[in-house]
C-alpha cells in the first residue's frame, strides 16, 4: 500500500470515529428510543438490472418497553445501465399504516476505491397525493472485510425541510450469500428538527 493508500484509509477512519463520537454525544439530548430490524433479499435478474426487496419492523420504546409501530415492504428495481458512474432506480414501499409510496432515484457514485462516496435522490410520492424528497449521502471504506460507513440523509417536503437522519455503522459479509449490518441512527423531525430519536439499527442481508 503506498502513502497516498495509507493517508486516504487513515482519513476515512478518522471520519468515521469522529463522526460516531458526534452521533453518540448527540443521544444523550435524545429523546425517543427505537429499535429497527430489517432483512433484504438482493438479486441480479439480468446483467446491469438488481432487484431489491427489503422486509423492516420499526420498534419505539412505550411505558411497557419496545412495541412495534411500523412494518413496511420495500421493492425496487435498479440499474447502471446509463453508466459505472450512474444508476437509476425504481421503487414502491407499502407500510403498515396503509401509506402507498412509489418512488424514483437517482444515484451518483463520487468517489470509488478504498474509500467510497456515493449519493442516492429519491422523489417519493405519498398516497399518490404528497410528494417528498430526500437525498443521503454516504462515505464507506473497506477495512479487513468490514465496511464501516457513516450517512447523512436530509428529508423535503412541500414546507421545505422535515427530517433529518445521521447515521453511522458497519457492514460485514458473512459469505457469499449473507451480510449483516449495525447502526445508530439519530432521527431528527418535526419544525426546526426539535424532535430527536436514537434508533439501533440491525440487519441481514442476502444477496442471491
Amino acid at each position: 500500500m503506498n502513502i497516498n493508500k495509507k493517508m486516504m484509509r487513515n482519513v476515512g477512519i478518522g471520519v468515521v470515529v469522529a463522526a460516531a463520537l458526534l452521533l453518540i454525544s448527540n443521544a444523550v439530548m435524545a429523546a425517543e428510543t427505537a429499535v429497527w430490524q430489517s432483512f433484504t433479499v438482493s438479486g441480479t435478474p439480468t446483467p446491469g438490472l438488481s432487484l431489491d426487496v427489503k422486509e423492516e419492523l420499526r420498534f419505539a420504546s412505550g411505558d411497557g418497553g419496545l412495541s412495534l409501530v411500523q412494518q413496511s415492504t420495500d421493492i425496487s428495481l435498479s440499474t447502471d445501465a446509463v453508466s459505472d458512474l450512474v444508476n437509476v432506480v425504481v421503487g414502491y414501499r407499502n407500510t403498515s399504516r396503509g401509506e402507498h409510496r412509489p418512488y424514483v432515484g437517482l444515484g451518483l457514485n463520487l468517489l470509488r476505491g478504498e474509500v467510497s462516496l456515493c449519493n442516492l435522490t429519491k422523489l417519493e410520492l405519498r398516497d399518490f397525493d404528497t410528494w417528498r424528497g430526500r437525498t443521503e449521502l454516504t462515505a464507506s471504506m473497506n477495512v479487513g472485510g468490514v465496511t464501516p460507513w457513516v450517512s447523512e440523509e436530509v428529508f423535503v417536503g412541500a414546507t421545505g425541510v422535515t427530517g433529518n437522519r445521521a447515521s453511522v455503522g458497519v457492514t460485514k459479509g458473512l459469505n457469499k450469500l449473507f451480510s449483516v449490518r449495525g447502526f445508530y441512527l439519530l432521527n431528527s423531525t418535526g419544525e426546526g428538527l426539535g424532535n430527536h430519536a436514537h434508533v439501533l439499527g440491525l440487519g441481514l442481508g442476502v444477496t442471491l
